[in-house]
């Protein structure tokens, strides 16, 4: 919309790319549930139980601090 008035301000020119293209990756798709686990294996490909207890306590800890603000915007 342009308004009475007011110029109308020029559009700059477009950026130049900011280096070489890079090619295009193509990863092989795995089910979400294999990718997430992924990050639980240690160097030998095995379950790091250590790991998934450290990453499970600390959602918890965070689950703590963010639900009281969580149901303070809900009950509005």
């Amino acid at each position: 919309m342009i308004y009475l008035g007011r110029p109308e301000r020029p559009m700059p020119p477009p950026r130049p790319p900011m280096g070489p293209p890079r090619p295009a990756i193509q990863r092989q798709r795995q089910p979400a549930g294999q990718n997430i686990l992924n990050h639980f294996r240690d160097s030998d490909g095995n379950l790091d139980i250590d790991k998934i207890t450290t990453t499970a306590q600390q959602v918890g800890k965070l689950y703590g601090q963010v639900s009281p603000l969580i149901t303070k915007f809900t009950k509005r």
